[in-house]
């Protein structure tokens, strides 16, 4: 060949090199697979899930903490921030020793050609390899940064096993970040990667104390620790076998690896008192599963920010056969009594009540449908705070009657309950009952926006700060309710639940005040807890992930103690300050709760929403006329008008009187008719056909031993009336047309009564009796 040939293909063979080195690269150093990693509002390691390749390997750091900048450097590459990836001193040295020692006992690679070596991943150690190597570090110089190397270097190194970055490696080793590392821990981890396989944790310890306290020496011979640092640091034990990761929040790691795999996930979590929330959680369950109840979930919210504080799934002690694995915050599950609050809340709103308006508690049905309340008793009316309070079913209902089923559907909506799969026909009634699945995400977000608008804070959702700790502009903007009618249902709620119940929130909540309600679905199948105050929410669910109801299972005795138990860990909070610009003080009649009337006598000041002023005046006071000595009732057809005493009279409905009137001793049905006024004598309308004269009613038995039922017959003057039976007050049902009861009771006296739907009342004893 020429000398001009060989120019050429020098040349050549220059340029071919040279474009090689410029695009030898890759667009990205590495590419392989990321662990999904949940960290707390402070950082704190809350769960990861491994990498697909089986690696726990965490997303790449954005710094690295300086001590084991310093003891990496000091270990592997003292000219990092001099030389341009390559060390010629280095590889001169290293030649020396190779040719001296007849083998390869330094390689002379600089931090730049490890991590390029790290993201090539060869086959073997070849002189070749290691060309490559220098031409990838060289131009790695000009695309990166020093820090962003050792930033690569620091996440993609092998720290032994399948523990690969320092990060992964703090948590494995060390159980803590990497930014807490010690200089002893620091100068562990900087010695590992030159050597992971024989000085692994756990394995050649001696060898591995003799690297760290070489380096610990080096250190401090160079100034950057003192003697007094170096010595402390050679009595710490070194790490054993690796520590397992946390798992205390792996319902929502479970659903971060899908929406995120491979990401570092800064939440709002905080790391204690989510581990707090979880051991109550797994506490309870000891007890339930007694009852064969597995499950249990709960969510803590910062009522004012939204922020999610602690999130659990479920119990971790449950076996896996019994559902642990399922998430039951974002499961939708049958709302029971749970929605209550919206209702109250959305007639007050409306306008259409007072919180204190009386609402029918009598047997009732619509189209089939009869409500029963939890006791399966009637107290004829009450208060519409008292009914959200004692969580009464039958007022529940009446009310969504009044106020619409389409409408407290949109009303939810807005709320943002998000499970409302169907039309507001599909659920009928039953909507305000548990016809409806609800998530305890969503409750959790709803309840919490009550609160939050007494705060006078935009409604916000809570969805993404479970996920994201950034703070979000998202807004509810149609959130349908202001701060009175939030403030009006949140007093509501914080009165004392079921009075029949042997629990209530003094004996659970000590001092501190919480708005609070509880539900129970239909076959005990999902027990629900909810509280509220300024500065918290917290929302429970517990039952079995499989469906299975168990007896006895309630929001009261389940979910409401680990609502309290909860609460308990929490800082206290005062009460919420009413809002005073949604509030009016106006004039209410004691009696009925509704605005006060001309027509009422007991009249009183009270606080209530602005928009409850829209609602209609009293009508259940009127004016009755008596005659001058008040025993009897009178009109001007047989009544000397001048003679006349005219009085306001609080009256309800006779079905309401017969139940109200035995709660509450204060109140008196309207005086008789004097003689000669009254369209009917008292007890005319009413008549009994069987027993008629005697009171003696014989039940005979079947074959079997078993005792027959027997057929009472009345009869009404009014073919349209309705009649209502009870026996020692206990309400049999209502008959139309053709009045006829079965009964089936044991032997023995009773008293057997008889209500109209005019106030028309019949009574009589009845002796019972069977073989």
């Amino acid at each position: 060949m020429s000398k001009k040939n060989a120019r050429y293909l020098i040349l050549a063979l220059v340029v071919i090199g040279f474009i090689w080195w410029a695009f030898c690269l890759p667009e990205r150093l590495f590419d392989k697979p990321r662990s999904t990693v949940i960290l707390d509002n402070n950082g704190q390691l809350l769960g990861a899930k491994i990498a697909l390749d089986g690696q726990w390997r965490f997303a790449e750091a954005d710094s690295v903490p300086r001590k084991f900048t310093e003891s990496i450097l000091c270990y592997e590459d003292r000219g990092f921030y001099q030389h341009p990836g390559i060390s010629l001193k280095a590889i001169l040295r290293a030649l020396k020793q190779n040719i001296t020692q007849g083998e390869v006992v330094s390689g002379a690679s600089t931090i730049t050609m490890q991590v390029m070596r790290m993201s090539r991943s060869p086959s073997n150690r070849s002189v070749w390899q290691k060309l490559i190597e220098i031409g990838w570090a060289t131009r790695a110089e000009l695309r990166y940064t020093k820090d962003e190397i050792l930033q690569e270097y620091a996440s993609n190194a092998p720290f032994g096993g399948n523990v690969v970055g320092l990060d992964a490696a703090s948590w494995r080793y060390f159980n803590k970040p990497a930014y807490a590392l010690t200089w002893a821990e620091s100068a562990v981890l900087a010695v590992l990667p030159n050597a992971p396989g024989m000085i692994y944790p756990g394995r050649n310890p001696d060898e591995l104390r003799r690297k760290r306290d070489g380096l610990l020496a080096e250190l401090q011979r160079q100034g950057i620790i003192d003697q007094e640092t170096y010595t402390l640091s050679l009595l710490e034990d070194l790490p054993g076998t690796p520590h397992p990761l946390p798992g205390d929040a792996s319902h929502l790691l479970a659903s971060a690896t899908i929406k995120a795999h491979g990401r570092v996930l800064n939440t709002s979590l905080n790391a204690s008192l989510q581990r707090q929330c979880k051991a109550i959680a797994d506490q309870s369950l000891q007890e339930l599963q007694q009852n064969h109840v597995n499950n249990a979930a709960i969510v803590v919210a910062d009522t004012r920010t939204g922020e999610i504080l602690a999130y659990v799934g479920n119990g971790s002690k449950t076996n896996q056969e019994f559902g642990s694995a399922n998430d039951m915050v974002t499961t939708p599950r049958s709302s029971g009594s749970i929605l209550k609050p919206f209702l109250f809340a959305a007639m007050i709103q409306d306008g259409a009540i007072t919180p204190r308006r009386l609402i029918p508690d009598i047997p009732t049905q619509f189209a089939g449908f009869s409500p029963k309340n939890y006791d399966e008793s009637y107290s004829g009316a009450v208060p519409a705070e008292e009914a959200l309070a004692r969580s009464l079913n039958i007022p529940a209902v009446r009310m969504l009657k009044s106020f619409g089923v389409a409408n407290f559907h949109q009303t939810l909506t807005r709320c943002g309950m998000s499970t409302l799969d169907y039309d507001a026909t599909h659920y009928g009634l039953s909507l305000i009952l548990g016809g409806a699945e609800v998530t305890l995400l969503d409750l959790v977000s709803a309840y919490r926006n009550l609160g939050n608008q007494v705060n006078a804070y935009p409604a916000t959702p809570v969805y993404q700060q479970v996920h994201y700790a950034s703070q979000f502009s998202d807004t509810l903007s149609t959130w349908p309710f202001d701060a009175g009618t939030a403030w009006a249902t949140l007093e509501a709620m914080s009165k004392v639940t079921r009075p029949d119940e042997q629990a209530s929130w003094e004996v659970f909540g000590g001092s501190q005040k919480i708005a609070w309600k509880t539900g129970t679905s239909y076959g005990f199948r999902d027990a629900w807890a909810v509280g509220v105050t300024p500065k918290y929410t917290v929302g429970i669910w517990v039952g079995n992930a499989s469906g299975e109801g168990r007896p006895g299972i309630s929001g009261l005795n389940a979910a409401a103690p680990i609502l309290f138990d909860v609460f308990n860990i929490l800082p206290g909070s005062s009460w919420f300050s009413p809002p005073a610009n949604a509030l009016t003080t106006t004039q209410t009649c004691s009696l009925s709760g509704m605005r006060a009337s001309e027509r009422c006598a007991a009249v009183q000041n009270e606080q209530i929403p602005k928009t409850s002023l829209q609602s209609g005046a009293c009508t259940y006071c009127h004016w009755v006329h008596l005659d001058q000595s008040r025993t009897f009732r009178v009109s001007a057809n047989c009544y000397p008008t001048e003679n006349m005493i005219r009085e306001s009279w609080f009256e309800l409905s006779p079905l309401e009187a017969w139940f109200y009137k035995k709660r509450n001793a204060f109140y008196q049905s309207p005086p008789n008719w004097i003689p000669g006024c009254q369209p009917m004598e008292n007890g005319n309308a009413i008549r009994m056909i069987y027993p008629r004269e005697s009171s003696n009613v014989f039940i005979p038995r079947e074959l079997d031993g078993m005792q027959e039922k027997v057929v009472l017959k009345a009869a009404h003057v009014r073919s349209d009336a309705v009649i209502y039976w009870h026996l020692n007050d206990q309400y049999l049902g209502q008959t139309e047309g053709f009045h006829h009861m079965e009964i089936q009771f044991p032997s023995g006296n009773y008293i057997l009564s008889l209500v109209d739907d005019q106030g028309e009342e019949f009574s009589m004893p009845l002796n019972i009796s069977s073989p």
